[in-house]
C-alpha cells in the first residue's frame, strides 16, 4: 500500500519515535542519511547512498570526527575526550576512562559487598588493536581478554554526532567476579539525574549519611547524567541498569558472576552497548532523554519491492508539538479492536499540547492505564489537546 515506486528494491525506514529523527543508516554495506518523520516511515533506495565523510580519523590511539576527539592509552582506555566545539576537556586530570576492571565478587544474584571496591581490582588486558572508517564512522577496535574470557570492544564515532558508542562482545568465563567500566568526567555537582520509567529522579553524588551510603549501587533505566549547568556529560546503555556515581565518577555494572542460586550464572556470550553523551547544560537542554531512546530503538528497516501504492513515500502517523511528550506506548486494546496510545511528560514541567493524528480516527478517549473509566474528550479536525502535570501519564483510547 506504499508508493515505492518503479526502483527494483526500495528500503522503508521506519521510527517508532515521537520525533522526527536524521541519522545515517547501513543497508548492504552502503550507507544512507535517512530524515524520518515522527512515528512513520520513509522509503529510501541505494542510489541516494555517500561513503564521503570529511573529518573522520581513526588510528590506533586516536579517534576524531568534526565534534570530539579521543586519545588512547597503550593499555587501551581513554586518556582524553576533546570537545572541539566547547572547547573542554571531558577527562577528568591524571584520570582515565572505560578501565574494564574486574572485582571479586562473593555476593550471590540480589547483593554484592559495600566495600568490594577497597580491593584492588585486575583488568581485562588489551591483546590487539585496529582502526578504520566505515562509511560516517571511525571505528577503533580493541580485543581484550582476562583469565577465560574475552572481550571484543568497537568504539564508534558517526560523523557530525556527539554520542560515542561502545559496542561490546564477551565470552564471559569467570566465577564470583565483577565486571565494571568507569569514566571520571571533567564535571562537578552534587546530584545525578536518573532515568526511571515515565521519568527521572535526582541522587546524590556524595556519601554524607548512612542512607547515601547504602546506595552505593543504584538503578537507572537508558542513562545517568552528570551536569553542572554550563555542561554535562551522560553515560546510556541498552540493557545494563546498575550504576555507581560517586562525586565526579560514573561508573558502570556490566557483568557478574555470582554462584548462587546458579552456579553457571551468566557464563557465556553477551552483547551489549553503552555511550558517552557529552552535551551542552543539562540533561534537558542536552537532549539527554532522545539521545538514549534512539540508542535502544534503531530506526527498523525493511526491504521492499516495486510497487505503485496509495500512502506516499513519506509519512508520519502522529505528531506532537510539544518537545517534552514522549509517546511510550502504542499497542491494541486488551479488549477490543481499538488503539492504545500512552504518552508522558519527560522534563517535570506543566504542558498543554496538542496531538495530531494523521489516519482515519473516529473517536478519542482518555482512559486509565489500565484501559478503564473513559472520558471523552474534544477530536477537533484530526486533533486532540491534553494538558500534563510534571512527570504525569496519559493513556488514549482510539477507535479507527
Amino acid at each position: 500500500i506504499i508508493n515505492v515506486g518503479e526502483k527494483e528494491i526500495a528500503y522503508m525506514v521506519a521510527n517508532s519515535l515521537s520525533w522526527e529523527r536524521k541519522e545515517w543508516i547501513g543497508i548492504d554495506g552502503q550507507w544512507i542519511y535517512v530524515d524520518v518523520p515522527a512515528m512513520g516511515y520513509t522509503v529510501v533506495n541505494l542510489e541516494s547512498g555517500d561513503d564521503e565523510h570529511q573529518q573522520l580519523f581513526a588510528s590506533e590511539t586516536t579517534l576524531e570526527n568534526n565534534i570530539l576527539k579521543i586519545k588512547f592509552a597503550g593499555d587501551g582506555t581513554i586518556q582524553s575526550i576533546f570537545d572541539k566545539e566547547y572547547n573542554r576537556e571531558l577527562i577528568a586530570p591524571e584520570a582515565v576512562a572505560n578501565r574494564l576492571s574486574i572485582y571479586e565478587d562473593q555476593g550471590d544474584a540480589w547483593d554484592f559487598p559495600i566495600h568490594y571496591d577497597e580491593r584492588s581490582a585486575s583488568c581485562f588486558e588489551l591483546k590487539s588493536t585496529e582502526a578504520r572508517i566505515d562509511g560516517p564512522r571511525a571505528i577503533v577496535k580493541q580485543v581484550y581478554t582476562f583469565g577465560q574470557s574475552k572481550l571484543v570492544q568497537e568504539i564508534i564515532l558517526t560523523a557530525n554526532c556527539r554520542r560515542i558508542d561502545f559496542n561490546t562482545e564477551v565470552d564471559w568465563q569467570e566465577s564470583n567476579k565483577m565486571l565494571r567500566t568507569s569514566f571520571p568526567v571533567n564535571v562537578y555537582t552534587i546530584e545525578a539525574t536518573c532515568d526511571i520509567q515515565f521519568g527521572s529522579i535526582k541522587r546524590p553524588t556524595y556519601r554524607n549519611t548512612s542512607w547515601d551510603m547504602a546506595k552505593f549501587e543504584i538503578c537507572a533505566h537508558k542513562w545517568v547524567d552528570l551536569s553542572q549547568g554550563d555542561y554535562g556529560v551522560a553515560l546510556l546503555n541498552d540493557c545494563k541498569y546498575g550504576y555507581k556515581v560517586l562525586k565526579n565518577v560514573i561508573d558502570l555494572n556490566l557483568l557478574r558472576s555470582p554462584g548462587y542460586p546458579d552456579p553457571t550464572a551468566d557464563r557465556g556470550q553477551h552483547e551489549f552497548t553503552y555511550s558517552l553523551y557529552p552535551h551542552r547544560g543539562d540533561h534537558i537542554s542536552g537532549e539527554v532523554i532522545k539521545t538514549a531512546y534512539e540508542l535502544n530503538i534503531p530506526l527498523k528497516i525493511l526491504a521492499m519491492k516495486a510497487h505503485i501504492g496509495k500512502l506516499p513515500a513519506n509519512k508520519s502517523f502522529i505528531k506532537i508539538k510539544a518537545e517534552n511528550i514522549i509517546i511510550e506506548t502504542v499497542k491494541k486494546a486488551e479488549d477490543n479492536d481499538d488503539i492504545i496510545i500512552r504518552l508522558y511528560e519527560a522534563y517535570g514541567a506543566g504542558t498543554r499540547t496538542k496531538i495530531q493524528f494523521y489516519f482515519d480516527v473516529k473517536a478519542v478517549q482518555l482512559v486509565d492505564i489500565m484501559e478503564e473509566n473513559a472520558r471523552q474528550i474534544t477530536f477537533d479536525k484530526g486533533s486532540v489537546e491534553l494538558s500534563f502535570g510534571p512527570f504525569e501519564i496519559h493513556t488514549l483510547k482510539i477507535s479507527v
